[in-house]
């Protein structure tokens, strides 16, 4: 599933091509997605109006227009986005086109079918239940402020936390076990365990991972890749992340493979405590 790097590439590129772009139809057909995706309402209120900047909230991509209201993405377990010239052919699972007056097409694709597309009208924002329950986010200038009350108030292992999208947004498998490699903090550890100085280098680690991540381009992980097709590269950087059995970049012992919250969980016995 693209995690924060991989839609945060996705919002810079659009904030670029797809700005100050006017509607001028929507296209698809009604698929059963994460909501149901009601081309002829995305239409309705779509049609005429242009694309303000967007804005990404944890894994969630928004896409506002300049009379209020905004198109709400998730991409789910493959869901792609494309920005291309009508020419090129239409892939398959290409659930939802947006007409552009230019020419060019912004295509949903998405063959999981595990994705999201939904108009949120005015206000949307602060009322859809998929935003609302949303933690802090990681990029935010108060994340290593927050972040201590949140991991330190808990049991669970600190892996769990870090995934749970109430307590923390946008983070998922990838950054989280790369984070807590490069902070030396075991992911089993429980979040009340972990000292408040800990949890505050976990939190700089967070940023410090997902930032290169961003300036990377995102990880190409199956089906990842951005508006206009490039593919992003920071898989070439993982530390941790599918080397299960490699030595440790920091000390050269055997990587781990354990399951933590129902994900696999690579991590180094000798520099994680």
């Amino acid at each position: 599933m693209p995690e924060l790097p991989e839609v945060e590439t996705v919002r810079r590129a659009l904030a670029v091509n797809l700005t100050g772009s006017r509607v001028l139809a929507v296209r698809g057909r009604e698929v059963s997605m994460r909501r149901p995706l009601e081309p002829g309402r995305l239409n309705e209120a779509l049609q005429g109006k242009r694309f303000a900047e967007p804005e990404r909230r944890g894994k969630f991509l928004l896409l506002p227009v300049d009379r209020g209201g905004c198109l709400l993405l998730h991409l789910g377990m493959s869901g792609r986005l494309r920005l291309t010239g009508p020419d090129r052919p239409v892939e398959t699972h290409t659930h939802l086109v947006i007409e552009l007056e230019d020419g060019r097409e912004l295509r949903f694709v998405d063959p999981r079918r595990f994705g999201l597309a939904v108009w949120l009208g005015a206000g949307g924002e602060e009322a859809d239940p998929s935003l609302a329950r949303l933690g802090v986010e990681p990029l935010d200038p108060v994340f290593g402020e927050r972040l201590p009350a949140l991991v330190r108030a808990r049991r669970a292992p600190v892996k769990a936390l870090l995934l749970d999208q109430t307590l923390v947004a946008g983070i998922g498998n990838i950054y989280a076990a790369e984070s807590l490699w490069e902070a030396g903090i075991r992911p089993s550890r429980p979040g009340r365990a972990i000292s408040e100085s800990r949890v505050r280098l976990l939190a700089g680690s967070i940023r410090s991972v997902l930032e290169r991540a961003i300036a990377a381009g995102g990880t190409t992980l199956r089906d990842f890749a951005g508006p206009n097709g490039d593919a992003g590269y920071f898989a070439v950087r993982l530390q941790v992340y599918g080397h299960a059995g490699r030595p440790c970049p920091r000390c050269g012992q055997p990587l781990r493979e354990d399951a933590i919250a129902g994900r696999s969980t690579v991590w180094c016995a000798n520099c994680q405590r």
